[in-house]
């Protein structure tokens, strides 16, 4: 079905009269009877109006669309499988089976490959093993072209997330490959260095399967270099069943940009592919099907974004693409940031503690060695976690008056799934009579959906589901809109918040956007804000939230959105505590060092006190203090650490105190013991690295040292990987993503003949 969408979005876009299509849709149940009654609902994606609508006895309707350029239909929970566009005069008609988990599976959110550790199995030769026959099912699969060729030595793998276990073999010469794996598992199926092609779904019967996938040899050729994939499109290239071709025409200043460099960049992939602009500014890609992709120019980021990920079959676009330079890139001076506008990595986004529910009041804590001790003991390392009870009861009884102003911009699009899937959540957790509006963002900011009570919330959610990436980042227009929103029904006694979501840089400066946020905080409207990724501007988000007196929120990847979102409406509706500290006391022989998690702590003699904000409930919080051992010897463990937490009850203002001791393990084992064994502390060390070396980078580059600056960006760099030589987490993948980046730029403006970042 897919094919014909795309073959439908070409025919209609040839008709420029008047506007005037009809659009057939024709749904059947599982079991291939009519499937009447069931909701269809259209948005437009640039307004962001909704038309709704069932389906007939027969399971059909026909609707006539005579305004709107693109539409977005989803068939009850099977968001946005249509997709319509309205440019013209024509018909169309589409039938289809509801099957919601069968398109949720097709179009599933596959995770980063390079955050796991895969098992690689070599399948060359299948001999299948009949006594693990009840365990193993025997998967065959032939690639024939479209006039039932077959093709040999080409490479296939099936991948299995559940197991991260890779299976590899080579096609034979009839173009079939074998592959015993074990049942009760799902494979994503990668053909010829496409990943996720097709898939296939084992239940726990073992069985002998043959799939036949449609396989076009590639009519074009690419070198894969150190840094990027150069590819030689000949002009007349065809798409083909695995990659789609895509044209892009540059423009800059307002001119097509002739001779220009374009890397398009695969989200989740190390792969970057580059060309060079023709003399009419155009250049062509053939990408593989079912990625999502950035562009970048040589001094601009995220210019706009290719999504294939829901793309099946033969596809081909045309895209005009804007390149805007970045001022902060065309002058390392400005990219490289100074240490007032250094705001550390928070490693809680990073790091995924679980701790026990406290038995005994609403929040507690736990304490574990991260080492054993003996004579050649060095260092240690002590885990604090803290823990607040996941289940209250709401507190607050005043109203609320939520925006959310999201950026919606190219640069979102890996993580715009997860951000709806959060901002749903968000919305769920409102009262009906609460007041909740959404703008949107890219170059310029639209309003989705106008201030108004929660009611039953589906028109808002289906709003919500029809949300796509695209564009530039345009912050000062989304703001305000957003205040625009609050104003329109704000009442005595309610909270009044805007929300701001981005992950980039806006155009306007910094002094003006935070001037109009003050403008309204003695209207009694807070604003906090949200910092997705590596890349945002910290320095812009943490004035704003300090001048519209809510909260900075940081969210290391996509991920942990959903996070921020409970964290900031939890602090709303559920105060917990005031003035928290917890405090570390140690003896002589081991001397506190280092905290990690925590900053700003005070240290005296035998002493480590830290402030803790920013508590909610469900909190998992991990802390790490490092120690310096002094002349070890059996007599430690006879000596505790004991840590205190101490803090006011916000509803009743009781002072509470808890307070736990715990003495060092000896070991009798001989030679040095690892310090850190623990995977989330070597996270935590990952991401401490990354923000001291980024303090030394800024120090040294501003002091005059480009070379120190370099050297010391590039050695985190080295550190974090070797902390995870083999796979790190989409976190890290991020945070040393953005060191290459600053790596890259000190490399470009040192040689001035290379690409900035990847």
């Amino acid at each position: 079905m897919r094919l014909f969408t795309i073959s439908l979005l070409v025919l209609l876009s040839f008709f420029a009269c008047a506007q005037d299509v009809t659009y057939t849709l024709t749904v059947n149940s599982m079991n291939g009877g009519p499937d009447a009654g069931r909701d269809v609902v259209f948005i437009e994606t640039s307004t962001y109006e909704r038309l709704a609508f069932k389906t007939d006895a027969t399971g059909r309707l026909t609707v006539h669309f005579d305004h709107g350029e693109k539409w977005l239909g989803s068939i009850g929970e099977m968001r946005n499988c249509i997709e319509l566009v309205t440019r013209g005069s024509g018909t169309a008609n589409k039938m289809t089976t509801y099957d919601p988990e069968g398109y949720d599976r097709e179009n599933q959110v596959l995770p980063d490959r390079r955050s796991i550790n895969f098992t690689i199995v070599d399948q060359g030769t299948i001999r299948p093993n009949m006594q693990s026959a009840n365990t193993k099912s025997l998967v065959t699969i032939v690639l024939q072209d479209q006039d039932r060729r077959n093709h040999s030595r080409v490479p296939v793998q099936l991948v299995c997330y559940e197991t991260q276990t890779i299976y590899r073999a080579t096609t034979s010469v009839n173009g079939a490959v074998k592959f015993e794996v074990p049942v009760s598992n799902n494979y994503e199926i990668d053909v010829d260095g496409v990943e996720s092609l097709r898939y296939i779904d084992l239940d726990e019967r073992p069985r002998d399967i043959t799939l036949t996938i449609l396989y076009e040899p590639r009519t074009f050729s690419e070198t894969n270099g150190s840094r990027f994939v150069v590819q030689n499109v000949p002009a007349n290239v065809q798409p083909s069943s695995s990659h789609a071709r895509i044209k892009l025409k540059i423009r800059k200043h307002n001119s097509p940009a002739i001779d220009e460099d374009v890397y398009v960049r695969m989200l989740k992939s190390n792969k970057v592919y580059q060309a060079k602009t023709d003399d009419q500014g155009a250049v062509t890609f053939m990408l593989p099907i079912g990625g999502q992709f950035m562009i970048d120019f040589q001094f601009q980021r995220d210019a706009d974004l290719i999504d294939l990920s829901r793309v099946r079959g033969i596809a081909y676009k045309e895209n005009t693409v804007v390149y805007i330079p970045d001022p902060r890139l065309e002058n390392i001076e400005e990219f490289i940031p100074k240490i007032a506008d250094l705001i550390e990595y928070d490693m809680h986004n990073f790091v995924e503690a679980q701790y026990p529910e406290p038995v005994e009041g609403d929040m507690d804590f736990y304490l574990k060695w991260g080492n054993k001790f003996n004579d050649q003991s060095k260092e240690a390392l002590l885990e604090i976690g803290l823990k607040i009870k996941s289940k209250m009861t709401r507190k607050s009884t005043a109203r609320l008056n939520v925006c959310f102003v999201i950026d919606k911009s190219g640069s979102m699009g890996g993580g715009i799934q997860q951000l709806k899937k959060s901002l749903i959540r968000f919305i769920d957790q409102l009262n009906s009579d609460d007041i909740v509006s959404i703008v949107v963002f890219d170059g310029s900011a639209t309003v989705a959906i106008p201030a108004q009570e929660v009611g039953d919330k589906k028109a808002i959610i289906d709003v919500v589901h029809a949300i796509q990436a695209g564009g530039g980042t345009n912050i000062y227009s989304g703001l305000i809109q957003g205040f625009t929103e609050i104003q329109k029904l704000d009442q005595p006694k309610m909270v009044n918040r805007v929300i701001l979501l981005t992950d980039g840089y806006g155009g306007t400066p910094v002094e003006t956007i935070v001037s109009y946020t003050k403008s309204f905080t003695d209207q009694g409207i807070e604003l906090s804000t949200v910092g997705v990724g590596t890349g945002y501007n910290q320095a812009l988000l943490s004035q704003l939230a300090t001048a519209g007196g809510g909260m900075l929120h940081t969210a290391g990847t996509t991920e942990n959105i959903e996070e921020a979102f409970q964290r900031e409406l939890q602090s709303i509706l559920y105060p917990m505590a005031n003035n928290a500290t917890l405090t570390v006391s140690y003896n002589d022989q081991i001397i506190y060092r280092q905290l990690y998690g925590y900053a700003n702590e005070q240290v005296t003699n035998g002493q480590m006190t830290v402030g803790i904000d920013h508590l909610f409930p469900g909190l998992d919080k991990l802390a790490l203090v490092k120690f310096d051992i002094i002349n070890s010897t059996r007599a430690i463990e006879q000596q505790p650490i004991i840590v205190k937490l101490e803090y006011e009850d916000a509803i009743t203002g009781k002072k509470i105190t808890k307070e736990k001791r715990i003495h060092p393990e000896w070991t009798t084992a001989t030679g040095a013991l690892d310090m850190s064994i623990d995977m989330e502390h070597k996270k935590v060390m990952a991401v401490a690295i990354a923000n001291q070396s980024l303090k030394v980078m800024s120090n040294t580059f501003h002091g005059g040292d480009r070379a120190g600056a370099l050297v010391a960006t590039q050695s985190a760099i080295d550190q974090i990987n070797a902390l995870f030589p083999d796979a790190k987490s989409e976190g890290l993948i991020a945070i040393v993503a953005r060191l290459q980046e600053y790596v890259n730029a000190f490399e470009y403006f040192e040689a001035n003949n290379d690409y900035g970042s990847q």
